[in-house]
């Protein structure tokens, strides 16, 4: 009798702790920046009705918790395409996107784990449709607001359905062919020069103008014109420290019509050459 209340202890006790295992194991993390979802291998497969985010879930231990990344992610793309006129340009674009959150399981049911693959075929497609449509200087200088918002539409419209979400598209940099690059250089080289020639013709102006007045006596026309002098030496100093001060100068002028850069040139249309005299 004995024996046998033994023999049904022993047992109780091994399902006991059998018990005690499978309920440690049952517990899985959802790591914080993931999300997970529930494969069923033996009733309904993925669970695409419920997702969990970061935390320890009880998850039936011949069940399995499957986790994707749900950050934001960035893809960067080096490539080579040609442009309208079918020079090569080199083009470096970071693509940013995420899972879609709510439908890992649908992008896992879709596309897997190797789902980037898709993301890359479509980004490289993009970056080669869009840059086609553009010259190699529009390319390089005043389009790469156009053409990062080109490859932002088609991206989404490719994404959509796909359960990945697109953020941003950034142009990172562009190479040229290196004669083209210097000829570029030289071009705005003189048009900064020319914008500087113009500030000053302004400078000396003012200062005409405040001589004119002091000799009049009109005192406060005097210290007017001389401090509208002292902002043209100002603005003039600023161009040639900072190239990239042109640009804001010029955007803050632009009415919206048109484009600030002039007709059928990146570069203006109204350019003028410095001659130095000897």
């Amino acid at each position: 009798m004995e024996s046998k209340n033994l023999v049904k202890y022993i047992g109780l006790g091994v399902l006991a702790f059998v018990a005690v295992i499978i309920f440690f194991n049952s517990w899985q993390d959802v790591e914080p920046g993931e999300e997970g979802f529930v494969y069923k291998p033996y009733t309904t497969g993925v669970d695409t009705n419920v997702t969990y985010t970061e935390g320890t879930r009880f998850i039936a231990p011949w069940n399995e918790m499957i986790t994707y990344n749900v950050r934001q992610l960035s893809k960067s793309y080096n490539q080579e395409v040609m442009d309208l006129n079918g020079t090569e340009v080199k083009v470096d674009v970071a693509v940013n996107y995420s899972a879609q959150k709510g439908h890992s399981p649908n992008l896992h049911l879709k596309h897997g784990p190797g789902y980037v693959s898709f993301i890359d075929d479509k980004a490289k497609g993009a970056i080669k449709d869009v840059i086609g449509r553009y010259t190699y200087e529009q390319v390089y200088s005043s389009k790469r607001e156009v053409l990062e918002n080109e490859m932002e539409e088609i991206l989404k419209k490719d994404f959509e359905g796909n359960f990945i979400e697109l953020h941003y598209v950034e142009i990172a940099d562009v190479n040229l062919p290196d004669n083209i690059a210097q000829q570029i250089t030289v071009k705005e080289t003189q048009k900064q020069k020319n914008l500087t020639a113009k500030e000053k013709e302004k400078e000396e102006e003012y200062l005409a103008n405040a001589k004119i007045e002091k000799a009049r006596g009109d005192s406060a026309l005097v210290v007017s014109a001389r401090f509208k002098a002292e902002a043209i030496q100002l603005e003039a100093e600023q161009i040639s420290k900072n190239p990239q001060y042109i640009e804001l100068k010029k955007w803050e002028k632009w009415d919206g019509t048109g484009s600030p850069y002039g007709q059928n040139n990146v570069f203006g249309d109204k350019s003028i050459s410095i001659l130095k005299s000897n």
